[in-house]
């Protein structure tokens, strides 16, 4: 299908597909979907897109964006950084007109491994990182200006995922500095866009 782009007057924006998660210790796998929120095989928009699961995101792992359209909007991701790969998905979206969901495994994402930059202890120790990219994303969008409703729903659904991996990994850590760290972040989403820290705050996450 991607080949097939590269002779079309009016490209796909974005093409997404399944992705696996292989766990290594107890070698189990677990194929995510999109069968329920996008239609298959077809060209659409996001006013064809149905409603997210809780736990169903677009990652990095099931994402390929058109690379002119990354080209044409100034991306630019944080260097020396972990946990950019949400930038990289996010941001782009208010750009993104047109879409292709194959259900097929596209990609295998290898979890539990003890150097992972997403093992828990890992993520722990680079809580900066995280909160620097948190708040990178809400910079980077001013989500309750976004149309069509359903991408807005979805961002903000994504920006509430992003605050509660934050809260919670302060909350583990407990020391005075992440207690003051976790009411930093919440300020700056609220001095950012109150509507938005509104609805943020009282999502099902957080």
């Amino acid at each position: 299908y991607l080949r097939t782009q590269l002779d079309v007057d009016d490209p796909t924006d974005m093409v997404i597909a399944n992705y696996v998660y292989e766990k290594v210790h107890d070698n189990t796998r677990t194929v995510m979907r999109y069968r329920s929120t996008f239609p298959t095989n077809k060209r659409f928009t996001w006013e064809d897109v149905g409603s997210f699961n809780k736990s169903q995101y677009l990652l990095m792992h099931s994402v390929i964006y058109r690379t002119q359209l990354l080209k044409d909007m100034g991306l630019r991701l944080p260097e020396h950084c972990f946990y950019v790969d949400n930038i990289f998905i996010y941001e782009p979206l208010p750009y993104v007109k047109s879409m292709y969901y194959l259900d097929v495994d596209m990609y295998r994402y290898f979890i539990g491994r003890e150097d992972q930059s997403v093992n828990e202890a890992t993520m722990m120790s680079r809580i900066d990182q995280q909160l620097r990219v948190t708040r990178t994303m809400i910079d980077a969008v001013d989500v309750m200006a976004v149309e069509p409703r359903r991408l807005r729903k979805y961002m903000e659904s994504y920006l509430s995922m992003m605050l509660t991996i934050d809260s919670v990994f302060l909350r583990m850590r407990d020391t005075d500095e992440d207690n003051e760290k976790l009411k930093e972040i919440w300020n700056y989403l609220k001095e950012s866009s109150p509507a938005l820290y509104r609805r943020v705050r009282s999502n099902v996450l957080n």
